[in-house]
């Protein structure tokens, strides 16, 4: 099973469960894999790992962003994020 089909699967299984916050995080993961597979280097199973972290690397600084700001409850959904798409990079 490739990234984008596991993605697509746990998107399927979030929505059964209505799990809206993990969803959205994944949703925001197909979009990424999604303009990857579209671009002239295409989908590889390294190039999707390094826009993950890309991505996780930006929730997190938006999180350092937010309690800089004071605003705990965009805190808290920007490392939701950023903990949902960490479960797809090697360990």
């Amino acid at each position: 099973m490739n990234i984008e089909e596991k993605i697509n699967a746990d998107i399927k299984s979030a929505m059964l469960a209505k799990e809206s916050k993990k969803l959205e995080a994944l949703r925001a993961i197909k979009s990424v894999v999604l303009l990857l597979k579209t671009s002239a280097e295409g989908l590889t199973e390294d190039s999707a790992m390094k826009a993950i972290q890309k991505e996780v690397k930006k929730r997190k600084e938006s999180a350092e962003i937010y309690t800089s700001q004071n605003r705990p409850d965009l805190v808290e959904a920007e490392l939701f994020q950023a903990e949902v798409m960490e479960a797809y990079l090697p360990k």
